[in-house]
């Protein structure tokens, strides 16, 4: 499919996509130390300790998923506008990671800093917004674009949420690729070529609903294979735990010094986690020797885990509160302290795709007969797509080190308490 027509200054060639091209304004926001800095940001942050090659930077998930969201929103019948706010928003949600991508998503979102507030925040107070106003964009209409979703066809695409996601699949593809697991192997220009826009919905053919399925199976593979792979998972848990202990001392708060802020990435505090001096602060100490056993690859261990459907439970420690209780009932029953015990579950901002996490109920499945046009949800066509609203998710425990035979008598029996038994007659 040919590219629409607009002026570039640049291209860059991904192992991906082959060349991306990239406009003067673009150009200028990669050129940016802010951009820059992408080179030393991992995503997953853990993957790469399981899988060696899935060594991938931000900034190369920066420029797929700018090709990838150009050609989505071509297949979409886009004008040429419309395709450069959608390549300026995708590139600002980008622009705004920070150091362990996923796993400060998480940190930042629970204390009020969600995708859309950072990408609003450097826009507003840092050398971006400059680049910004000096294009043929304004930082109002960009916010405007980051809140609401880029307006096409009386529909408004809010690329953190469309459920054929062009920034998913350029994970998919870029992280089987590097990590060498072969199960995203996506025909995203036969799957966009089948998508439309019918009546203020986003719909796609009934007809070829495999189509559709083989995407949402890539996703449920990477899923099980990388995204919530244990390891992976217990590296990311463990820096999480860090920044909770230590974040305010070594982190400054976006909203206060956005500079800082921008200027790191996975190494900037590297020596600082590492040479904590003995009179730091608690909390900082506590920091130092987490990211030390992370560096040293000295990850908690899975001692439990269990797939429960009682609404309630699952419910309950998706909050920060919810899931130190039950840590804290486990760490009691076995005898330890509750910082040696960490719980993890699939749909949580740290966890970089589960099945789920961009929903379907927005998208359509449709035929035109000769009534005109039909729709369906996808849920009613789909089992593969039914599955993701199911009430059953596993709930994993894991702990440090020299305790795992403990926690999982304590945590099979109170994980048990919260599902029914099963039975076979």
């Amino acid at each position: 499919m040919n590219m629409k027509a607009f002026q570039t200054v640049l291209e860059i060639k991904d192992p991906l996509h082959g060349y991306v091209q990239l406009t003067g304004t673009e150009a200028a926001l990669l050129n940016l130390r802010t951009t820059q800095r992408l080179r030393g940001i991992k995503t997953p942050a853990g993957a790469f300790l399981v899988y060696p090659g899935a060594d991938c930077s931000l900034l190369g998930s920066l420029l797929g998923t700018l090709y990838v969201t150009n050609t989505f929103f071509e297949y979409l019948d886009a004008e040429t506008d419309e395709i450069l706010k959608a390549r300026m928003v995708a590139m600002l949600f980008k622009i705004a990671s920070g150091p362990w991508s996923n796993v400060m998503d998480e940190y930042l979102s629970v204390r009020g800093f969600d995708k859309n507030r950072m990408a609003k925040l450097i826009l507003e107070s840092s050398t971006v917004g400059d680049v910004v106003q000096d294009s043929e964009f304004t930082k109002a209409e960009l916010c405007d674009l980051i809140d609401r979703g880029v307006p096409l066809k009386g529909l408004r695409i809010d690329l953190n949420k469309v459920p054929i996601n062009p920034g998913l699949i350029d994970s998919l593809e870029r992280d089987a690729y590097f990590a060498g697991v072969e199960y995203a192997q996506i025909e995203f220009h036969r799957l966009f070529t089948l998508t439309k826009i019918i009546k203020n919905h986003l719909a796609f053919e009934r007809g070829s609903l495999f189509t559709l399925e083989s995407y949402l199976s890539a996703g449920i593979m990477m899923y099980d294979a990388v995204y919530f792979h244990k390891t992976v998972r217990a590296a990311e848990l463990l820096l999480l735990r860090m920044l909770n202990e230590g974040g305010v001392h070594f982190l400054p708060s976006p909203d206060k010094e956005i500079d800082l802020y921008l200027e790191a990435d996975d190494v900037t505090y590297h020596d600082t986690l590492l040479n904590v001096d003995d009179d730091a602060p608690e909390g900082f100490r506590s920091a130092g020797d987490l990211f030390t056993a992370f560096v040293d690859r000295y990850l908690p261990k899975l001692a439990s885990s269990r797939a429960i459907s009682d609404a309630d439970f699952l419910e309950k420690i998706t909050t920060i509160d919810g899931k130190y209780k039950i840590e804290c009932e486990i760490a009691e029953d076995a005898g330890i302290d509750p910082k040696h015990i960490y719980i993890d579950i699939p749909d949580r901002p740290s966890v970089y795709y589960y099945p789920g996490k961009y929903p379907l109920d927005e998208l359509y499945l449709f035929e035109r007969g000769t009534r005109g046009y039909e729709f369906w949800k996808v849920s009613e066509m789909s089992d593969i797509a039914r599955s993701f609203s199911r009430i059953m998710k596993p709930v994993r425990v894991y702990t440090s080190r020299g305790y795992r035979s403990r926690v999982k008598r304590s945590a099979d029996k109170i994980l048990e308490s919260f599902d029914q038994p099963g039975s076979f007659e």
